[in-house]
Formats: structure tokens, sequence, C-alpha cells
């Protein structure tokens, strides 16, 4: 479910584009809640590139390097959100819990949209406080073009969502 306004689409990018820091942050958004489809191993390159770009990739030298890591590696995993019981499962079908999630769902659907935009908007100004934190200051005006990371080894484009990712 896309909870962030924007939609990143790496499908048709121009190489001239200018990223900086906040390409990083929306990144690995995009790596724990994808606002599109995208070919995994594309998105993960991407990140790592930019990393590298703001000294934050695995071979830097910046301590914070490896808070992004732990948190890339899932040791500091962003946890979906389970608002109901047995969400999704529907652990015994035709049953009363069937029943609860249609009844209950239906009745508190905007408090459950609104409980799940809060908790997307939290983990988010988590990670966007971590880059922003991480990155040495030396490194805050740094930009890099997509052709660069092209020229890097970044696919042209992203080819996105692949049966495979699943």
């Amino acid at each position: 479910m896309p909870h962030q306004s924007k939609v990143a689409d790496y499908s048709n990018e121009d190489p001239t584009k200018v990223l900086n820091s906040y390409s990083l942050i929306e990144a690995i958004h995009e790596y724990f809640s994808p606002t599109i489809g995208h070919e995994w191993d594309y998105l993960n390159l991407r990140i790592n590139l930019l990393r590298n770009v703001f000294e934050l990739g695995r071979d830097s030298e910046n301590p914070n390097a490896e808070v992004i890591e732990q948190l890339l590696n899932g040791y500091g995993k962003l946890s979906s959100l389970q608002i109901l019981p047995f969400e999704g499962a529907l652990e015994v079908p035709n049953s009363i819990d069937t029943e609860a999630h249609r009844v209950i769902g239906k009745q508190y659907d905007k408090e459950i949209q609104q409980i799940r935009k809060n908790f997307w908007e939290i983990q988010n100004a988590y990670v966007t406080y971590l880059v922003i934190q991480g990155v040495a200051p030396h490194c805050r005006t740094k930009t890099v073009t997509v052709g660069e990371l092209i020229a890097a080894g970044l696919p042209s484009f992203d080819p996105g969502q692949d049966e495979e990712d699943y």
C-alpha cells in the first residue's frame, strides 16, 4: 500500500537528472515500502551506489555507515503494521474471525487507514533522520547525476517488478 505522496518511478529517468542525499532517502523508503513495483537488484544497486557517493557505503570510514548497513540488512527492520488480529490470513475461514474482519474493517476503515498512514510517516521520518544526520558535513552538498550512476554500473532504467521478487 503506497504511503508516500510522490511515486518513485526509475523506469525512464533522464541521465542528466541531479541526485542528492534526499535521493538516497527516497530509495531507502522505496526499499521498505515501494510506491511502485521495482526490480530489487536494481533498487539495491541504486541504494549502494548512492551510499558510496555520500560516504555511507559498506567500506566507508564514516561510523554512521554501519547504522545504515544494519538497517538495510534487517537488524533495524521496519515492521509492517498489523492492526486486526490474524490480519490478511483469516485464520479460520467462514468463521467469526472472517466476520469480524469484514464488520470491524468496514466500521473502522478510516481509522485503520489513518493509523497506517501515521505509522509509515513515523518510519519514514526515522529513515530520513538517519540519512540526513549520517551524511558527513562535507558530503551534504554533494550531487551525482543518474548518468554518473549508470557509468558506475547502474542499469539505465529500473525494469520494474519481477515475478521472482516475491
